[in-house]
């Protein structure tokens, strides 16, 4: 099924296997290391997979495999089917006390819609500045097409109620699984004509977040200390009073800020005008936060909103 509202944005190998694909992707960053989180990151998948399906996670993805990167192979490690014996090691993984990184696919040799990928920081990051753990999951658009926007954001919700999250977004992104070199020429072709499009990189990510924000998507969750830095709920209604945007309480001291019904691309071949995205952004700019030596195509990227 080829999504009516969204483009299709996908970029394959030569035999056809597909190595970036549009979708969505649910994003939570805590400042916690993963002894804290764990349960609460078990909790956050469990609801996950009872919300899409259990069979819509079928492969394992070792991260201490020895396969190396390969374009054609198309990941970073040992891929194994799930099975009773390998969700059992998935469940002491995630209750291991020291830190976990762990990762989850629809497919075993090619990117799908479904997707879900950890990264629990140990104890001794603590010190480290832009230390932050890091969870995510990944919707086709078509699953957004069939279940509606109500229905993806009720999900996002109870995940954000489940993880003591610093920050978390939702937006349509381009989804892939390994920065090979035409996966990330095809981004660099596609994302300026789509700044609704979420460009990520985890593993970066969360080595240098902390308590700054990645920028203005189309679900947008605060916790502390950001939302108090933000006004608190009350403060962002009076900064954001546009008829597009709506804000929530999404738990004891989160809240939800979303920008318009559904999540747009913002395509300029279509004039798309972002507006509650722009001022959002505005609103985050003391706060956002800045790759570290990032190149001006990258600056660029980062303040699509702002300039």
């Amino acid at each position: 099924m080829v999504s009516k509202r969204y483009p299709k944005l996908r970029q394959a190998l030569p035999d056809g296997r597909l190595v970036l694909r549009e979708g969505l992707i649910l994003c939570f960053f805590m400042r916690r290391p993963h002894d804290d989180i764990s349960q609460a990151v078990t909790r956050a998948l469990d609801l996950y997979l009872d919300t899409v399906g259990h069979g819509k996670l079928g492969w394992y993805v070792d991260m201490g495999g020895n396969i190396s990167p390969e374009e054609y192979k198309g990941w970073a490690g040992d891929v194994r089917p799930l099975d009773g014996g390998l969700w059992a090691k998935v469940r002491n993984e995630l209750s291991s006390r020291d830190s976990c990184i762990l990762r989850l696919e629809e497919y075993e040799n090619q990117v799908g819609g479904f997707h879900f990928e950890y990264h629990g920081r140990p104890r001794e990051d603590l010190d480290l500045p832009g230390f932050v753990s890091t969870v995510s999951f990944w919707l086709p658009t078509k699953y957004l097409e069939a279940r509606g926007p109500e229905h993806v954001k009720a999900l996002a919700v109870a995940l954000a109620r489940e993880l003591p999250l610093t920050s978390g977004y939702v937006s349509l992104a381009f989804n892939h699984l390994l920065e090979s070199k035409p996966v990330m020429q095809f981004i660099r072709e596609q994302c300026f004509r789509y700044p609704g499009m979420d460009v990520h990189r985890l593993d970066t990510t969360s080595m240098n977040l902390g308590e700054r924000v990645l920028g203005a998507y189309w679900l947008n969750f605060y916790g502390q200390p950001l939302l108090d830095q933000l006004g608190g709920v009350a403060g962002l209604r009076a900064r954001l009073a546009l008829p597009e945007v709506s804000i929530e309480e999404a738990g004891a001291e989160k809240a939800l800020v979303s920008l318009g019904k559904w999540p747009e691309t913002g395509d300029v071949e279509q004039q798309g005008e972002m507006k509650p995205y722009r001022a959002l952004a505005g609103l985050l700019e003391p706060y956002l936060y800045a790759e570290p030596g990032s190149q001006d195509t990258a600056r660029r990227w980062q303040r699509r909103f702002l300039d």
